[in-house]
């Protein structure tokens, strides 16, 4: 199969990037507005991405969080406002235009609900600001729930806010949630969830890592598990093989029809670089091992971007 022309035919998703955190931190250094067109948008062009979840992100106290998550916001609109390359999902309807041309679809995303501090009603602010997907917390506890380094479930406030965000038609994320946590929303959600990016643990026994157990649980709710570079192995050991393990893996138990791409590209941010996947440019070399491994066409489709189609449209408004 030519690995190329399938990867340019299909619609691929990322469901995780921290692009609008760098795009604040550059700005604040005094660079121009338009880093997201400049620096990012020519990687995520060449690596074919159609569709990509930006996480917006703060961990400082509650007002801090909110003015940070805000800017974050606001640094994305005027990007928008400055390129008619770049568009936001708000409803499902806006999927009949994502078309293999070049534009990207920004998914708005939060990872983690401490902007909002203890006023859930904010999330109704932030869904007219155009958020479609949250996780509940990032790594440690908030008012909603613990992360993976905490003990504990969600709060009665968390367990709220999962109903409130499957009313709006806001997608809930479980990456970063401890098990607890995870089994609360199982027990409460009547919507698929995502976990935007998370690997298996039965490879590599990591907190950030997924559960057989907990794979299934997602499954039944018809999710889907966007696979990340990072969490393969050993740090010094993490490569696309590395990477291909762990896909192939999650194929095998959750099946085709509930795995993705959430890559949380960051080297090139100044983080971690994964030899063979080092930025979203070289998301084509995914499509390549799925063709060298003999999966069809339709299965590859499903993963580089249609099974997390299929959930957006299916808890869109």
């Amino acid at each position: 199969m030519d690995y190329l022309k399938i990867h340019e035919n299909g619609i691929v998703v990322d469901a995780h990037s921290d692009i609008p955190l760098d795009l604040l931190y550059t700005r604040k250094n005094g660079e121009h507005s338009s880093n997201l067109t400049n620096k990012h948008l020519p990687i995520l062009q060449a690596g074919g991405i159609n569709v990509v979840f930006m996480e917006i992100y703060a961990k400082l106290h509650p007002e801090g969080s909110l003015k940070q998550a805000m800017l974050e916001v606001g640094d994305l609109y005027e990007e928008i406002k400055e390129n008619k390359k770049l568009k936001l999902i708000r409803t499902k309807n806006d999927f009949e235009k994502i078309a293999t041309d070049g534009d990207l679809n920004i998914v708005l995303s939060m990872e983690g609900l401490e902007p909002l501090g203890s006023d859930l009603t904010l999330l109704n602010v932030f869904y007219e600001l155009g958020i479609r997907s949250a996780s509940l917390t990032w790594n440690n506890r908030n008012y909603f729930a613990a992360g993976v380094s905490e003990i504990g479930g969600l709060s009665n406030l968390g367990k709220k806010a999962v109903k409130v965000m499957e009313e709006l038609g806001i997608i809930v994320d479980v990456s970063h949630l401890n098990e607890e946590g995870f089994w609360d929303i199982i027990n409460i959600a009547t919507k698929p969830i995502i976990a935007s990016h998370s690997n298996a643990k039965a490879l590599y026994n990591c907190e950030r890592n997924l559960s057989d157990e907990q794979i299934r649980a997602i499954v039944k709710t018809g999710g889907v598990i966007g696979m990340v570079c990072y969490f393969t192995e050993e740090e010094e050991k993490m490569s696309l093989e590395s990477y291909m393990k762990h896909l192939e893996y999650m194929i095998k138990i959750a099946g085709e029809d509930h795995v993705g791409l959430g890559l949380d590209f960051n080297g090139y941010l100044g983080d971690i670089y994964v030899p063979g996947i080092e930025d979203a440019s070289k998301i084509p070399s995914i499509t390549s091992e799925l063709c060298k491994r003999g999966y069809s066409e339709s299965t590859i489709y499903k993963i580089l971007g249609g099974n997390f189609l299929r959930v957006l449209n299916s808890v869109l408004k």
